[in-house]
């Protein structure tokens, strides 16, 4: 993907959308274009680097490193998600993990760019509180998610939430994959991998999802979250 590109999607999607355009323009005037491999470390919980990642392409997986040792991922973040921003805005090191699930395409953009659009003469520091505030409202619904006491309506929540489908749509004309193991959901679900291989079988059996080596493709959003719903 072309840097310039990639900088249209970060701009024209999401949490940057939202910002006035003059903003946009700064913010992004530094920006420096990367490819990542399939596999690689993003960013990695406790460093101190201060520089802030958008993903214009590609999957990501996170982790949280506040908990134990061997936190199972958490979340699986699509395009576009911007990551990296806690040790400049809070002035903290990084509390999460962050995994290329898939090949990436990101825009890192350096602290020296970041630091005067924070300057209090300006109203840009509104801008990053927004974006602040996306991450809170994602780790609520993470929490949520998991106080679900039905254990097939709690694993439908964490597929949709992997899938990027967690609320209502538009949802997409195309199926979604989700490149993750049968393992890894079960403990982001907080499920023995016995009970959410269970209710797995079932789901693809009534079509709400398919299972195949490369991990799950979501058929039917708009049904799962019907399900997670019910009462």
């Amino acid at each position: 993907m072309e840097r310039e590109q990639g900088l249209s999607i970060l701009r024209s999607r999401g949490w940057l959308a939202t910002t006035p355009l003059e903003f946009r323009k700064q913010f992004l005037s530094a920006a420096r274009w990367r490819y990542i491999e399939a596999g690689s470390t993003v960013t990695l919980g406790g460093e101190e680097r201060d520089d802030i990642i958008g993903l214009a392409e590609g999957t990501v997986a996170v982790t949280s490193a506040l908990g134990l040792a061997g936190t199972p991922i958490t979340h699986l973040a699509h395009a576009v998600f911007w990551m990296g921003y806690g040790p400049i805005l809070l002035g903290r090191p990084r509390v999460i993990t962050v995994e290329a699930r898939t090949q990436l395409w990101i825009a890192v953009i350096p602290k020296g760019r970041i630091l005067p659009l924070l300057d209090g003469t300006t109203r840009w520091w509104r801008c990053f509180m927004r974006l602040l505030a996306e991450y809170g409202d994602t780790s609520a619904i993470i929490a949520s998610d998991l106080l679900i006491r039905q254990s097939d309506r709690r694993l439908a929540a964490t597929i949709l939430r992997f899938a990027g489908l967690r609320t209502a749509g538009p949802d997409p004309a195309e199926d979604v994959r989700i490149e993750v193991t049968q393992a890894e959901l079960a403990e982001a679900a907080n499920l023995s991998r016995n009970a959410a291989g269970t209710i797995l079988r079932r789901l693809a059996a009534s079509r709400y999802i398919e299972i195949d080596y490369r991990g799950v493709v979501v058929l039917d959003p708009a049904r799962l979250r019907e399900l997670v719903s019910e009462i």
